[in-house]
Order: C-alpha cells, then sequence, then structure tokens
C-alpha cells in the first residue's frame, strides 16, 4: 500500500487507523490509474468507494476544471460521496441532487467543482437548463450503484448524461449485487470493460429471524428497544406502516427518527445524523437507506418487513457488519414466510432462528446471546 498512494494518502490512511486495504481497494487500484474501464462487483461494507477515489486522487489536478463525474442514486449517498472526496482531498467538490434549490446549484456550478457527485435526474435536469456543466473536460465518470443506476427506467438519462462527456473518457462501474446488464455494457456505453469480482473477507454479521405475528411487530420492537439497549436501522416496504409505528413508539417514549423519499432532504439528514450519534434507539426508513449508506459500527438492521427481492435484502442487510466489523441482521416473518425468507438469503448465509429470552436476543440453535451495543453518545 505505502508503494501505491503519496505520502499525505498514506498519512491519511494512518490517521483513519486503516490496516490492509480491501480486496476491491488492492485489486482496482492499478486498472483505475492505469484509466481501464471496470467493472468492480463487491459486497456492502467493503470500501468501494474509497476503491475508486484513490487512484482517481493520482490523476485529478486542483485546476478549476471538471474532471470526474461520479452518479449515485440517493441524495444521502451522493453526500456521503462527496464527504469522502472532501475528507481525502483539498479539491473542489459539489453534490447536484433532488430534494435541494435547483437555482443556488446552478449558480454554485459557478466556482467550478473538479468533482461533482450527482443524481441522474437533477443531473439532467441542469444540463438542460444551463450550461455551466462542462461535460467536455471530462476524463472519468463513476456509475456508483450501478445495478440500480442501469434499471430500465434509468438507462435512458444514464445513457444520455455519458454521450455528453468526450468518447476517450474513462468509465468505472461499481456495484455490491451482480446483474445481468454488466454484460451489455459494450452495447450501452461503447466499452468493453474489465470485470472484477470480490468476496468479503471476515464477514462478521450474523443473520437471523424472529417468527412474530405482522400485528405483535410493533410490540416486539419495543420489547427489543426496551431490554437490549442497542441502535438499528430498521426496513419497511411503505411510508404509511412506518409512520403508523413511529407514532406508536414515540406514544411509549422509545426514542425514534423517520427516514423516506417524501421528506425534505435536511429532514433526511438530521434523522441520519442521529442514528450515527446513537440519539436515537430506531431509524425507520424504506429502501432509500438500502443503498450505500455508512454508519459507522451500526450494531443490527431490522427487517420489519421482508423486502421483496433478494438485492434488496442484501442492500439492506449491508448496512451492518461493514469494514469488519459485527453485526446482527433480523427479519421479522410470520410462518408462511419462512420459505419467501429462506429464498432472499444470499447462498452462503445460514440464518437461525432467535428468541427473546429474559429480554435478551437469543438463538435458538446455538444459544448464544447478541452482545448488547451500548448507546453511547460520541463525544
Amino acid at each position: 500500500m505505502e508503494m501505491q498512494l503519496s505520502l499525505a494518502l498514506q498519512n491519511k490512511w494512518k490517521q483513519c487507523a486503516f490496516e490492509t486495504m480491501t480486496p476491491v481497494q488492492s485489486g482496482c487500484y492499478n486498472l483505475i490509474c492505469n484509466k481501464q474501464d471496470v467493472v468492480a462487483i463487491s459486497p456492502t461494507g467493503t470500501g468501494k468507494t474509497l476503491a475508486y477515489i484513490l487512484p482517481l486522487l493520482s490523476q485529478v489536478e486542483s485546476n478549476g476544471e471538471l474532471q470526474v463525474l461520479v452518479l449515485v442514486p440517493s441524495q444521502e449517498l451522493a453526500q456521503q460521496v462527496a464527504h469522502v472526496w472532501r475528507e481525502w482531498s483539498e479539491l473542489s467538490v459539489q453534490t447536484l441532487t433532488g430534494g435541494s434549490n435547483l437555482k443556488r446549484q446552478i449558480e454554485q456550478l459557478k466556482q467550478k467543482p473538479e468533482i461533482i457527485v450527482a443524481t441522474p435526474g437533477r443531473l439532467n435536469d441542469i444540463a438542460t437548463q444551463s450550461k455551466k456543466i462542462k461535460f467536455h473536460q471530462l476524463k472519468t465518470i463513476v456509475l456508483d450503484e450501478v445495478d440500480y443506476l442501469l434499471q430500465d427506467e434509468h438507462l435512458p438519462t444514464i445513457r444520455q448524461i455519458v454521450k455528453r462527456a468526450p468518447s476517450q473518457r474513462q468509465l468505472l462501474f461499481f456495484s455490491a449485487t451482480q446483474t445481468p446488464i454488466i454484460y451489455d455494457l459494450s452495447k450501452w456505453f461503447n466499452t468493453t470493460p474489465l470485470i472484477q469480482t470480490y468476496v468479503k473477507e471476515d464477514d462478521k454479521a450474523i443473520h437471523g429471524y424472529l417468527l412474530v405475528d405482522e400485528r405483535k411487530r410493533v410490540d416486539m420492537l419495543k420489547k427489543i428497544a426496551q431490554n437490549n439497549q442497542t441502535v438499528a436501522l430498521v426496513f419497511f416496504q411503505h411510508v404509511a406502516e412506518l409512520a403508523m409505528v413511529y407514532e406508536k413508539l414515540t406514544y411509549h417514549n422509545i426514542s425514534v427518527a423517520t427516514l423516506h423519499s417524501d421528506m425534505h432532504h435536511t429532514q433526511r439528514k438530521n434523522a441520519l445524523d442521529k442514528l450515527r450519534s446513537k440519539d436515537i434507539t430506531f431509524l425507520l426508513t424504506t429502501d432509500v437507506s438500502a443503498r450505500g449508506i455508512d454508519i459507522v459500527d451500526l450494531p443490527m438492521v431490522i427487517h420489519y418487513d421482508l423486502p421483496r427481492e433478494k438485492s434488496q435484502y442484501i442492500h439492506r442487510s449491508g448496512r451492518t457488519g461493514r469494514m469488519r466489523n459485527s453485526g446482527l441482521v433480523i427479519s421479522f416473518i410470520s410462518d408462511k414466510q419462512l420459505k419467501e425468507y429462506k429464498s432472499l438469503l444470499p447462498k452462503d448465509i445460514l440464518a437461525d432462528e432467535y428468541q427473546l429470552h429474559s429480554g435478551v436476543l437469543m438463538s435458538k440453535t446455538t444459544k448464544t446471546r447478541v452482545i448488547n451495543h451500548k448507546k453511547s453518545k460520541n463525544k
């Protein structure tokens, strides 16, 4: 690692108390430095953001010219990626996302960012209304969470954006899950990227389920909150159900917040900040929080509602057990849902049934108690 990174980046690496690079970070470094188009498939929590930022930092100049465009699926991920760029460099970075003032974002482009992190819809809106985005200067375009960005409803917008850039630009595609469209990239983007697949080392996330009828799930959340002194991200399929559970938990004086797509971006940011600082017990959310959101050492993810697809399960569950930290993924299911639940599990995951025993979550198979993660505010 010392031979690859500049002295400044080596010092920053040590300040962050990182040890060795993850497989996706070490595997992509030289490929990206050599301007290779790359598809990188690596599980959640393996450091994919730094896997493309570190090598790109060796190429980007602080010259007031737009050089890198990162496309992401959500406001939250855009802010997070931009934060990492700023943390590791002194480059000018701008986010362009929905939910923020359009005219203000266009005005801020006068500051001539070297890096833009954007959601595709907002970027496309600005590009059609203004000529302030200098696409002809771009050297690299990153599609982060490419399996989502290249779904049928988003593909035309992504293609339109990529066509605005020079034909010799570098294209980087990052994803936690493999999707058939990555084998058709030459058809859509005139490139034949090198496809790299990485496995997760030392996965410490434990998966399990609680058999609980739908009408008793709020009570189960109350018991977990009252007895386990932990914090958790709780996933719902529908905002209406989420809102109902929020009302019931707050009535019982359980500290919770909500995060979903109907909220203003500042409200969403505040909710995430409360979870990161452990000021709340539960953050009730929809799949808007399933992709890319990085909560340091989040102890638990709860599937209040099962996701519809395996990829959703993977992305939701990947919010815990990140970067070699431990974590617990618990799904609330009824007896009738057991088969459906097992079909959502990745093939290398074995899940135990759990129960609340004397107020503590415990595996019925191994009789292993879940280690409590005490809530303590960051000082």
